[in-house]
């Protein structure tokens, strides 16, 4: 899968020297790719909890994230899909202990707005089609160790779950973010693609297990003032397990999901290994 991405992306944007400021992304592997992500649940309003908690691997750098989120499901259609809108604020707190530092904060990040998403239903073929607008709300001074990035992503996305026989299920999520200047700094950062992706079974309707993964490539050059030095492109590819469970309590479904992701073929930016705990509930 990464060598025909990477092929592709060869045809389409050439050798250009690629980067992103500071090595970062407003891209977070671990956050789309979970079961059933190209699926949309009926009329209601959802509670959609992450928690994560991620560091390199030499202990130095690391952030902690809350990300608690609210999406509401009209039931009605649009172009004979459903559609449902969302919003996912986050409270983080990160470190960087890397060349004597003792830098620590704690404060909003940028949060992730859904104001439209459409899905549609086709038995064992679901596929949804949504529109990711992340805010520069979070935290951000010219060379301060910061929280947010200051600057808007729009993140443009296709999910697909694909139920298999024999209770198995191949879900994936593809991506495309497109980046405004950073006024502070004004630094552009190119185009970035991100590919996620859970092949599972299913034990029961209430438990299940898989693979989980991602990959990760900044497709376009940044445009960066003269004085600023352009960082190294930025490449990476996660994979790990990921467990599925749903009980009911008091007659109420909760979704609940713990994956482990392991970053590798880094490039542009320190590799991170990265947990997370996902729980969705109905009211």
């Amino acid at each position: 899968m990464k060598l025909l991405i990477s092929l592709v992306l060869a045809g389409f944007w050439g050798h250009a020297a690629l980067a992103t400021e500071g090595g970062g992304s407003n891209y977070l592997p671990g956050f789309y790719g979970d079961f059933q992500m190209g699926s949309l649940p009926g009329k209601g309003l959802y509670l959609s909890n992450l928690f994560t908690a991620y560091q390199d691997h030499t202990g130095a750098t690391g952030s902690a994230q809350e990300i608690p989120g609210l999406m509401y499901v009209p039931g009605n259609e649009i172009l004979g899909a459903n559609f449902a809108v969302g919003v996912w604020p986050s409270v983080v707190v990160i470190k960087d202990h890397s060349n004597g530092n003792t830098l620590e904060r704690l404060s909003f990040g940028d949060p992730y707005l859904m104001p439209v998403l459409l899905n549609w239903n086709w038995k064992d073929l679901q596929i949804s089609l949504y529109e990711g607008i992340i805010a520069p709300v979070g935290y951000y001074q010219k060379d301060h160790l910061n929280i947010g990035r200051n600057i808007w992503t729009f993140d443009h996305n296709l999910s697909l779950t694909y139920n298999l026989p024999a209770d198995n299920e191949l879900s994936f999520n593809f991506g495309f973010m497109n980046n405004t200047e950073n006024e502070a700094t004004h630094y552009t950062t190119g185009d970035e693609l991100h590919l996620d992706y859970v092949l599972g079974h299913y034990f029961t309707e209430e438990f299940a297990v898989g693979v989980v993964g991602s990959y990760y490539k900044q497709v376009t050059a940044d445009q960066a003032p003269k004085e600023i030095l352009a960082q190294e492109y930025t490449e990476s590819s996660t994979v790990g397990p990921v467990l599925m469970y749903n009980p009911s309590i008091a007659g109420k479904s909760i979704s609940t999901s713990l994956k482990w992701l392991h970053e590798f073929d880094t490039q542009g930016h320190v590799r991170q290994d990265y947990i997370f705990f996902r729980l969705f509930y109905g009211f």
